[in-house]
């Protein structure tokens, strides 16, 4: 990181402290979280971003101590999500936590080597081109900040987390057509209903356009028919809905 990145990013992270320290809610917790995540996954690639963190760490520690001290306790690593717990697994660090919400280390990040460049990738080869189609399955960058900051606070801390993870997993895209998503049409679906487990776990979920998932849920025939007109589904399609909609408890269409 550059000394300008690092001032940037100090900078980022005072400030998701001070609303922290005025709005002691949830919600202000999760952003401050993604500010640090942001800046991790943007970096990780630097050779030294684990020196680099820890520089930014050091910084921050006083402000992180004289702003939240009278409102954070300390936390186990336990106290993670399960996707949190894989992310920051090895790492050693003191933990705290406001509003049950444990707060993400600003240090732990490892570099990563930087997969998105290969001397195979070219328009030659099978392998070259496999690769240079794997590489435009990037997830639109605007979008991916929206989701990042969208903290629902009816659900869970895990449901949060989780709906992230697995719109990443997806590369954005909606499961049933594959067709790329955009800020505000889609829906994070139960495989299994919620209300019947209770379950927000990373495997009980999927993303998906916004009309496929009404279509999963509804019941009413007519209007069934009315969204099946619309979308047109092709066999694959219609058998991918026709199966959750049996995990759903419902009849197939």
């Amino acid at each position: 990181m550059t000394k300008k990145a690092l001032r940037n990013a100090q900078t980022k992270i005072k400030q998701a402290i001070k609303v922290i320290q005025k709005h002691q809610t949830v919600e202000n917790v999760w952003r401050f979280n993604m500010v640090i995540m942001g800046i991790q996954n943007y970096y990780a690639a630097a050779s030294h971003i684990t020196i680099d963190l820890n520089k930014l760490n050091n910084r921050l520690n006083k402000a992180l101590y004289n702003r939240l001290k009278e409102m954070r306790k300390e936390a186990t690593f336990q106290d993670f999500t399960k996707s949190l717990q894989k992310r920051y697994k090895g790492y050693e660090c003191n933990l705290y936590k406001i509003k049950e919400m444990v707060l993400v280390p600003i240090h732990a990040q490892r570099c990563k080597v930087n997969l998105n460049f290969s001397q195979s990738i070219c328009n030659y080869t099978t392998v070259g081109r496999n690769k240079i189609h794997q590489n435009l399955r990037a997830i639109n960058k605007q979008t991916l900040t929206h989701v990042m900051k969208q903290f629902i606070p009816s659900r869970s801390i895990e449901y949060n987390d989780n709906r992230i993870s697995r719109f990443i997993a997806q590369y954005g895209r909606c499961a049933i057509t594959g067709i790329e998503l955009g800020l505000d049409d889609w829906h994070c679906h139960h495989k299994t209903p919620y209300r019947l487990t209770k379950d927000d776990s990373y495997g009980n979920l999927m993303i998906m356009h916004e009309s496929f998932h009404r279509l999963i849920h509804m019941r009413n025939r007519e209007k069934i028919q009315v969204l099946l007109n619309s979308l047109k589904l092709n066999a694959k399609q219609l058998t991918e809905v026709n199966k959750l909609r049996k995990q759903c408890l419902n009849e197939v269409i």
